[in-house]
């Protein structure tokens, strides 16, 4: 099953083609995604840059998934997201959709699991 393809509206187009194709390719192998987050808006990066960041928060974030720290360490402007070239996505079978997308040549960020990005996006802008 397939969810959230409704936020590739905003993304650069031959990106969101490229995420079409491999949820097309998700799809024909059974996989579930949802495709949560695309692009951001420079308000909305700094609404996500800022959580996280207090103490209460962080013990919070480590207590529920064994890490702690900021849910981005992107600042309004250097997230590829503000550019339409990222989407985070969500799967049981993440390892399976994170194969299909390496093989179609998208860029990943180490610290992230779940985010897609388009390969060298910052040679874009």
């Amino acid at each position: 099953m397939i969810s959230g393809q409704w936020r590739l509206s905003g993304l650069w187009p031959p990106f969101a083609e490229a995420v079409r194709i491999l949820l097309s390719w998700c799809d024909y192998y059974s996989l579930t995604v949802n495709v949560y987050s695309g692009a951001r808006s420079n308000d909305e990066q700094a609404a996500l840059y800022a959580k996280g960041r207090t103490p209460a928060e962080v013990a919070q974030r480590v207590s529920k998934h064994g890490k702690g720290g900021a849910v981005t360490d992107a600042p309004p402007g250097t997230s590829p997201h503000n550019y339409g070239l990222a989407v985070d996505i969500q799967s049981p079978q993440l390892d399976k959709v994170m194969a299909i997308a390496r093989q179609m040549g998208f860029g990943f960020v180490s610290w992230d699991p779940d985010h897609l990005e388009w390969p060298n996006w910052r040679s874009l802008l």
